[in-house]
């Protein structure tokens, strides 16, 4: 190992180190709000989650080796312990090569239990072979992972047999989660609802798995040691390549530990991360028909870290029109393509004027780009970055970017109904190099809608929702009136942060009030949509708890 990054490594322990003991003495405002907020969400709880554990339903899985910390092990075993004296749900752990007496005296303790099943392998199988060894020696209908240094809330196996049997026994389920630290409860994950996007940028679904044991055997799960670091991952993908989708448990019931030999407080300690996301992502790619089109490389927004992007080739460009919202068509990078033709268009008509212009000038393109004359485009890859989404995701029919001022300061980029009235974008007035909540300005993901300011629809569909909007739509709020049809439908809108671009104004400009009487007439039911901007946040201030 290289003198520079032993000396990388000490340097992002020290800073760990002062992290937690500043979470510790001073906790954040936004720590000790949410540690309030717990306590009352855990004291509603107590009613909701009445449903009885059911015999046979759910086996935890805990590979237990001799970094694994005994204090928090044991803190971990007590909270199986409280929560299931009935006995109804099964641990299953193995001895992963242990060797310190404590820890083994205290496994044997465990022993004595007849729900927990301890096992032992003479030499440490590592994180996936452990995991696999478990899965295979459990019994209940569903497993749960736990690493042996986390901790599960004291309802959670209780509010997991209410989800598992009120969603009609999904095949795959995750949870919200936290971390925890010494001062305790920290940096809520309050997750979105399932998003096959997001899970191809990020492990987002890790903490807690709740998956079909006999499914997870039969796709192998577990089995491929170059995932070794992102065994959570590697299982969902798995899953995602089968064709199943998972149900997303709206509550936090897992806590993260956060310690100097934890990935939660360093990624770093784990050096082999890089290489097993790069196996994950791998994996996903190989399920494409279209694999040869996409190469796996560093995401340009965090170079040199693990932080990805799935690169469309520049193969087969399917034709597109560009519609450039204003009176002059400029130069590349928008219209110096072959493959496109640009025309203009007033970003003040009515959507029905589209539809007459588009009935007149669409020549069998593919998709429409909609682009403000005033928006300079940071990415001139930016066609293949929306066609490969079309390609990764067939259920898409309109993909959007981030815009923002000559400040830096984001203007426009992912947009949910109800937040700030009708449809809004919690990140706006964000940093452009501020990556956000859990760093969701850096991924691709699924949105309610992205502004027309830049954009691109799939020609078709988009033909389709202007030949039923009312009078009253405006092409400025056009997003949204596609966004509504989308989840109607149950299509798909996509934001990308590889589609940007600089402007020089503000692109905000407000609805008329006859146009937002007509979009709440037809669409009220849709607002608020909650399904990627979770339910904790509040819809006036952005990613802050709603007030209680």
């Amino acid at each position: 190992m290289s003198v520079e990054r032993n000396a990388g490594r000490w340097k992002a322990h020290i800073k760990g180190v002062l992290r937690r003991q500043k979470e510790l003495f001073l906790p954040a405002p936004e720590t000790r709000q949410y540690r309030s907020w717990m306590k009352r969400r855990l004291q509603e709880r107590q009613q909701r989650f009445q449903t009885r554990c059911e015999e046979g339903l759910l086996s935890v899985l805990t590979a237990v080796w001799d970094g694994s910390p005994l204090r928090y092990f044991q803190q971990l075993a007590s909270s199986l312990m409280a929560q299931n004296r009935t006995g109804y749900s099964e641990w299953v752990i193995l001895d992963n090569g242990c060797s310190r007496p404590k820890l083994l005296r205290y496994l044997e303790e465990l022993r004595k239990h007849s729900w927990i099943k301890v096992y032992r392998s003479e030499t440490n199988l590592g994180i996936m072979a452990g995991l696999r060894f478990c899965l295979q020696k459990a019994t209940g209908r569903y497993v749960l992972p736990v690493d042996a240094d986390d901790l599960l809330y004291p309802d959670a196996l209780q509010a997991v047999t209410f989800f598992v049997k009120g969603s009609g026994y999904p095949t795959l389920l995750y949870t919200d989660e936290d971390k925890i630290a010494a001062g305790g409860v920290t940096q809520p994950y309050f997750k979105p609802d399932w998003d096959p996007v997001l899970l191809a940028n990020s492990a987002y679904i890790a903490h807690l798995n709740v998956v079909d044991r006999k499914r997870a055997l039969e796709l192998n799960a577990y089995g491929d040691r170059e995932a070794e670091g992102s065994p959570d991952w590697d299982l969902f993908i798995r899953f995602v390549n089968a064709g199943y989708n998972a149900v997303h448990i709206p509550e936090v019931l897992y806590s993260w530990r956060v310690h100097a030999q934890s990935t939660a407080d360093d990624a770093a300690t784990k050096p082999y991360i890089f290489s097993s996301q790069r196996a994950v992502l791998t994996r996903f790619l190989q399920a494409q028909a279209n694999l040869d089109r996409f190469s796996l490389q560093n995401s340009a927004l965090l170079p040199g870290a693990a932080h990805w992007h799935l690169i469309r080739r520049h193969v087969g460009p399917k034709a597109m029109l560009c519609i450039i919202l204003g009176g002059n068509i400029p130069s590349a990078p928008v219209g110096g393509y072959p493959f496109m033709r640009s025309t203009c268009f007033s970003p003040h008509s009515k959507l029905q004027e589209l539809e007459s212009l588009l009935s007149k000038t669409l020549a069998g393109e593919d998709y429409v780009c909609f682009v403000n004359e005033g928006v300079r485009i940071g990415n001139p890859d930016w066609p293949w970055e929306a066609l490969g989404l079309f390609e990764l995701f067939p259920d898409t029919v309109m993909i959007g970017g981030r815009i923002w001022n000559e400040a830096g300061v984001i203007l426009e980029a992912d947009q949910h109904f109800g937040f700030g009235g009708l449809c809004g974008c919690p990140n706006r007035g964000r940093s452009v190099s501020d990556p956000g909540y859990f760093a969701q300005m850096w991924k691709q993901r699924s949105v309610s809608a992205v502004s027309l300011q830049f954009a691109v629809t799939d020609a078709q569909y988009l033909l389709k929702v202007l030949r039923q909007v009312p009078p009253a739509a405006s092409l400025l709020f056009g997003g949204a009136w596609i966004g509504a049809e989308a989840i109607r439908d149950k299509r798909r809108v996509i934001y990308t942060p590889f589609l940007s671009g600089a402007a020089g104004n503000d692109t905000e400009l407000p609805i008329g009030e006859n146009e937002r009487e007509a979009f709440l007439k037809l669409n009220a039911d849709l607002i608020p949509d909650r399904r990627y901007y979770p339910e904790p946040f509040s819809l006036q201030e952005g990613f802050v708890l709603e007030e209680e």
